[in-house]
């Protein structure tokens, strides 16, 4: 059972609730050129998320409202030379509507000084824009209601459907950044697969969403393709003759390896089969139309069909041809040709095929000590030597390839005044001011990092990175500060993240509310730490139908982190108390539910000292006083929790006083507060503030 749809929006949903961000820092249509820095002119501070925090000084305010300002700058900065870069895209489109060729165009290659991306590039993007006018595209994920024979993918279903889109709905599709890929299922009925032909008014729309099937967009049209083969011949040549495909599909089927009778039956009822297949277009590569694909894919099959409509692979000496696709996409790996006897034919077929159809390709001969060597290049990016290959027939056919020269290369010309130059000199002119803004915003950051003390990102990783490879690294990172053990632990976590997301049906059940279920595996199969994680989870956000499932544990596998309980309610804390629950339960590095209760409020914690629990301050990595100290200093507020928890701490550490320090020098009445608490709390003559941070506390 691997719903694991359902379980990625899950996820989705919980995460856009509580770590996406609720609103815009600045107007997005403000001002590139704006100073950043000084601030006076900044908006309101409400429109920062600092409204709850207080600032030891008017310049320290300034300094962080002008950094999150810069963050807000940094995250729209891709947006911001994409649309520089649109200036030439949309000239670049406006010529090949008149008629210019790809070589008139690449003539001004080198006025364009590659900002992000090549000039070739975006000449690509141009023709893509242009090309993709042509078919239907949709962002609404609400598609997916309507259309028939969607349970071909595994996880989807009439049933789920709408839960799905609700919850994608729900997030915003803008402020989700990761994709889902999608499979088919195994058990494919053929009654699935008609299924998907009955979508008249939506067969060939494509859906441009998180969603994809293999790289490509989610449209009956593709899904029927991939599925197709689920059908005997005569069944699938009676059931395409009644629709209408177009080069997307085309190219799906091929780069899925559908059988070429299947695709021979596809391309009779294709239209425009000499257009470019708009939806396999990648950053690494572009194909003029689909025998560039059966170039690069070594079908000769396909190249001879094509053929017989017209459609022959590029041939553009000086730019790249047909052959420099074949080749370029030969197997690089040695590992391939360690069974020659077994080494596919398709690799020399293509090649002669291609020979024989007059096809050149670009490089140049190298003669070593030893032997002959082709460097194969292509002037826009194709690489590939024959010092790759070991089969000796692939080699001498390489060999034998007549080369094009760089004397073949597209003239350049200079400015002259025309559209394509006035928007290179447009872009020149905005990436200036770009990159003036990233200049201020790096030195603020600096400024932000000096005035309160703390070291920079690169000099806590090296510092990480460093003990990392000594042996010891926890107990050396903690003896140095707590913080440094828990940014290493979360570095290594997101370095694996969701390695461990294996499927679970237990992780499905929950997500699904199939209590009983979950219940039933509980008592029965011991949980992993993924799994103990969720139902930790579960208990916070569902708690009554939650808690027997973890109460019905067999084994009592750590999960991963308990700080999700800040989110639980107060009411919820008194009635898993009441219930009984083991809030002596850790994590899986022995942090205790005491950080959790701290940061939530004072009656978490007071409920649990009053019922005989204490923290635990003696694991590596951030106790609970180093985090509400923390926590302090954040908000300009001393945390009120602090003076519970250290009634029942008989000793403080070099790491809590170097935390009072900090409040101490940028807080001093929040200081006065807490050492009035005991004297005890007053720091050691000499001690030093404490440099590295803890960002995001939970």
């Amino acid at each position: 059972m691997k719903k694991w749809v359902v379980l990625l929006v899950f996820v989705i949903v919980i995460l856009a609730y509580f770590y996406f961000p609720k609103g815009n820092f600045v107007d997005k249509t403000a001002d590139s050129k704006a100073p950043l820095y000084p601030v006076d002119a900044i908006a309101s501070k409400d429109v920062f998320p600092f409204s709850s925090r207080h600032f030891a000084s008017k310049k320290l305010e300034q300094l962080t409202l002008a950094d999150a300002q810069c963050q807000e700058h940094q995250k729209d900065f891709s947006a911001s030379v994409q649309s520089t870069l649109g200036i030439l895209v949309s000239a670049l489109e406006h010529e090949l509507r008149n008629g210019k060729s790809m070589r008139d165009l690449l003539a001004y290659d080198e006025q364009f000084n590659t900002y992000y991306s090549s000039f070739y590039d975006l000449l690509q993007k141009a023709k893509l824009n242009i090309e993709r006018e042509k078919y239907r595209f949709t962002e609404s994920v609400e598609i997916l209601n309507y259309w028939s024979g969607i349970s071909v993918v595994d996880g989807l279903s009439a049933v789920n459907i709408p839960f799905i889109v609700d919850a994608i709905a729900i997030v915003g599709a803008d402020n989700i950044s990761i994709d889902m890929r999608l499979h088919l299922k195994a058990d494919i009925s053929k009654s699935e697969v008609r299924a998907l032909l009955e979508n008249d008014d939506h067969f060939n729309t494509y859906l441009e969403s998180i969603f994809t099937i293999d790289d490509v967009p989610l449209s009956p049209s593709t899904l029927f393709v991939l599925s197709a083969t689920h059908l005997e011949l005569d069944e699938f040549r009676e059931v395409v003759s009644l629709k209408s495909f177009t080069v997307n599909d085309i190219a799906v089927a091929m780069k899925s390896g559908m059988p070429f009778d299947y695709i021979a039956l596809l391309v009779e009822q294709t239209e425009s089969i000499e257009d470019m297949p708009a939806i396999i277009e990648t950053r690494f590569e572009a194909y003029e139309n689909l025998a560039d694909l059966a170039a690069a894919t070594h079908n000769v099959n396909m190249l001879k069909l094509l053929k017989s409509f017209g459609v022959r692979p590029t041939n553009e000496p000086g730019i790249f041809t047909g052959l420099d696709l074949a080749i370029s996409n030969l197997p690089k790996d040695k590992s391939a040709y360690t069974d020659l006897s077994r080494f596919p034919e398709k690799y020399v077929q293509t090649i002669r095929y291609l020979v024989s159809e007059g096809y050149m390709a670009h490089g140049a001969a190298f003669s070593g000590e030893e032997q002959v060597s082709v460097s194969f290049r292509s002037p826009y990016g194709r690489l590939f030597s024959s010092s790759y290959v070991l089969s000796p027939e692939l080699k001498d056919v390489l060999h034998g390839i007549e080369l094009l020269d760089s004397s073949n290369r597209v003239a350049q010309i200079s400015n002259d005044g025309s559209l394509v130059s006035k928007a290179i000199e447009a872009i020149e002119i905005k990436k200036t001011v770009l990159n003036e803004n990233m200049e201020s915003c790096h030195s603020i950051a600096e400024a932000l990092l000096a005035e309160e003390g703390f070291a920079a990102g690169t000099e806590t990783y090296d510092l990480i990175n460093q003990l990392a490879k000594e042996g010891n690294v926890a107990q050396d990172l903690h003896r140095i500060d707590p913080v440094l053990v828990n940014l290493w632990r979360r570095s290594a976590r997101e370095e694996s993240a969701y390695a461990r997301n294996e499927a679970s049906d237990f992780i499905d059940w929950l997500n699904e509310k199939n209590y009983q279920q979950a219940l039933n595996y509980s008592a029965g199969t011991p949980l992993t730490e993924n799994e103990t994680s969720h139902l930790l989870s579960a208990i916070v956000f569902n708690t009554e139908n939650a808690l027997p499932i973890w109460q019905a544990r067999v084994n009592e596998t750590a999960p991963s982190e308990l700080l999700v309980f800040t989110r639980l309610s107060i009411e919820k804390w008194h009635y898993l108390m009441n219930e009984e629950f083991d809030f002596s339960v850790t994590d899986k590095w022995g942090g205790d539910f005491f950080r959790a209760a701290g940061l939530h409020s004072t009656e978490a914690v007071q409920l649990l000292l009053d019922n005989g629990f204490s923290p635990n301050l003696d694991n590596l990595g951030v106790d609970v006083i180093d985090l509400l100290l923390e926590d302090s200093y954040e908000k300009g507020r001393l945390n009120p929790s602090v003076a519970l928890i250290l009634k029942n701490v008989e000793k403080l550490e070099e790491s809590h006083y170097s935390r009072i320090a900090r409040l101490q020098k940028f807080f001093p009445s929040e200081y006065q507060k807490l050492i009035a608490l005991h004297e005890r709390l007053v720091p050691p003559e000499g001690t030093k503030m404490n440099r590295f941070r803890l960002n995001n506390l939970w």
